[in-house]
């Protein structure tokens, strides 16, 4: 999952349609869903670290524009969000070619869920919220508990922009 940092999470939690019960630092966007930890067999969450310590990924912008109600309510943008796109793909090809374990489907549209109830309301432009994703993290959602137990994040490489022509 990709966490956006304090401020941009505070700007997130300030939404009207966000859901105040949960705090700011459950906020995230789910880039892969891996598999069910307390299904799996032992050796798959040290082989998936294992995975993820050998990842080199570079650093992307998320950012989103809008507010939609689908199953819960979410921040979503029509931009395509390439970048993203491309770091989720190459994590995968990455996963993949390491073995890591997967329960392969596909990878989610990036999104940011607000609210999980729900609340019936139609779509809104919103001024656009985003920020650099910098790092990953392996975290295990518990079920009913609205709590994350983080396994792991690892530091993505800054991505290099082109000097200005003089």
């Amino acid at each position: 999952m990709a966490k956006p940092p304090p401020a941009v999470a505070a700007q997130i939690a300030a939404l009207p349609r966000n859901d105040a019960k949960r705090g700011p630092e459950l906020l995230h966007v789910t880039l892969a869903l891996l598999f069910d930890l307390h299904r799996a067999p032992p050796d798959w969450l040290p082989t998936t670290i294992a995975a993820l310590d050998a990842f080199d990924g570079t650093a992307f912008p998320l950012a989103f524009d809008r507010i939609e109600n689908r199953k819960a309510v979410t921040l979503r943008t029509r931009d395509p969000l390439p970048e993203a796109r491309a770091f989720q793909a190459a994590l995968i090809r990455h996963l993949v070619s390491a073995r890591a374990p997967l329960m392969l489907g596909t990878t989610p549209e990036p999104h940011l869920t607000i609210n999980y109830g729900g609340d019936r309301l139609r779509a809104e432009k919103i001024a656009p919220i985003g920020w650099t994703v910098e790092e990953i993290l392996l975290v295990e959602s518990v079920v009913g508990q609205t709590r994350h137990v983080e396994h792991g994040c690892w530091k993505l490489r800054p991505t290099v922009t082109s000097p200005l022509p003089i």
